[in-house]
């Protein structure tokens, strides 16, 4: 074999395990699927004042209906549906605070039940680009309603918890809420180990940086993030800055997440209302998982 030939025949080879590294990284979703997903957090809040201590943990989670209904050349449109949700808040002080878990019989002088049971009960339609990005959200209006029409408040009283279930449940919280999940990918081919940004914003900011790790049957992924989390209650005020790591497993032909842990700390100050000369130091540790269920 000549040097010509065998140069090229070298190079042939050397282009074709290029291409073969290079990997698509997006959603690819087949109308009418179902998706379904489990998430399990746990969150402890310590706040120290006057030598004191006070331990807030926080549990909460359910499962999640995802049910691709469009597919366009950009997006997807999703119905998604809280099939069920629970929370339960406890205090090292104060005992039990909040107890709530719709998979339970909910009593008819359980307000918190009634509330978030209504949470289960409306379908949102999402538009999600294929890199997982949501833009848009329709149907948070009807889901407020739900989870507050059937209460046995006046009119006026409702009006004040909408407003407040607004913070949590309404479209651009909800939307920076979901894609915290979902929206990891940069809609283009990349190596092994290259990495890409991009960013959340809502009450809580986060600046990330993606990695591709592995790839075998699933896709691997891996993300470094820093994070700012802005809270603004009635009473209580917080602002914290720390550090987030997601690991992701993705399904290779879909890009659908199959399991994720996505572990923070993050640490700042408390201010109450009424004592806002008081700055408390406030940590919050946080860790988040999703799987399927079934």
């Amino acid at each position: 074999m000549s040097f010509k030939k065998l140069f090229l025949l070298v190079l042939l080879i050397g282009f074709t395990s290029v291409i073969q590294a290079q990997h698509y990284l997006g959603y690819n979703l087949n109308v009418g699927d179902t998706l379904k997903i489990t998430q399990v957090s746990e969150q402890e809040i310590i706040q120290k004042m006057n030598d004191q201590e006070h331990k807030i943990i926080n549990n909460l989670g359910g499962d999640y209906l995802f049910h691709i209904k469009k597919e366009t050349d950009s997006s997807y449109i999703i119905n998604f549906k809280y099939d069920s949700f629970f929370m339960k808040t406890t205090s090292n002080l104060a005992g039990t605070i909040f107890n709530v878990d719709t998979k339970k019989d909910i009593s008819e002088d359980d307000v918190e039940g009634k509330i978030f049971k209504g949470l289960t009960e409306t379908a949102l339609e999402i538009n999600m680009l294929k890199t997982g990005k949501i833009v848009s959200l329709v149907g948070t209006e009807d889901l407020i309603n739900n989870m507050i029409d059937d209460l046995d408040f006046d009119n006026f009283t409702k009006e004040i918890m909408k407003e407040s279930i607004r913070n949590e449940f309404g479209g651009e919280s909800l939307i920076e809420s979901l894609g915290q999940f979902t929206f990891m990918y940069p809609d283009k081919t990349v190596t092994i180990g290259e990495s890409w940004n991009n960013e959340f914003k809502g009450d809580m900011k986060a600046k990330n940086t993606w990695q591709l790790d592995k790839v075998d049957n699933n896709l691997h992924i891996s993300c470094n993030s820093t994070i700012t989390l802005t809270s603004k209650e009635d009473t209580l005020t917080m602002n914290l800055e720390g550090t987030q790591q997601s690991v992701i497993t993705s399904n290779k032909n879909s890009g659908w997440p199959i399991e994720a842990k996505i572990t923070s700390t993050a640490k700042g100050i408390s201010i109450m209302k009424g004592m806002e000369s008081v700055e408390i130091p406030t940590t919050i540790i946080s860790t988040t998982t999703y799987k399927p269920f079934k």
